[in-house]
């Protein structure tokens, strides 16, 4: 939880350095679903309470409108919990990783495009989609290595 907590205060911070200027990856949703992903524990309940709290601070924070980024949040993580449960454990290919880590920048980000309409927001969503890359390739290089301790 304290990598979580350090995940969306770096996020808060990047959003005022960068605000406006660039469409930041959502680095705090991608933690819980990277965290998600790794657990091995069968409940994971707590992943559902955090997305809501992180979103529900976010969205206190930047768009003053309780459960705008919320139930965004929320959504993500109810349909990577139901398609990481569904996925069987030798289809968990880094590829399957890769489109689960996507599908957390996807969702949540359309939301600009969707309000600022076509041209201006597609611009921020395909800068955004950009600037998560690293984060990407971070979090699968960490992936690959735990999935290979685990098989040896």
């Amino acid at each position: 939880m304290l990598l979580l907590s350090i995940l969306w205060i770096l996020q808060d911070l990047l959003t005022v350095l960068f605000g406006g200027v660039m469409q930041l990856p959502e680095l705090f949703l991608m933690g819980i679903v990277y965290k998600l992903i790794i657990d091995e524990r069968e409940d994971k309940l707590w992943a559902i309470w955090t997305a809501f709290f992180g979103g529900l601070l976010w969205d206190l924070r930047w768009v003053g409108v309780p459960g705008f980024f919320t139930l965004g949040y929320v959504v993500v993580v109810a349909l990577i919990l139901w398609a990481w449960r569904v996925i069987p454990v030798h289809g968990r290919t880094l590829w399957v990783v890769f489109l689960l880590l996507e599908s957390s920048q996807i969702i949540p980000n359309l939301v600009p495009v969707l309000i600022l309409g076509g041209s201006t927001g597609s611009s921020f969503f395909i800068s955004q989609q950009l600037y998560a890359l690293p984060a990407f390739i971070i979090c699968l290089l960490i992936y690959s290595k735990h999935a290979n301790s685990e098989q040896d």
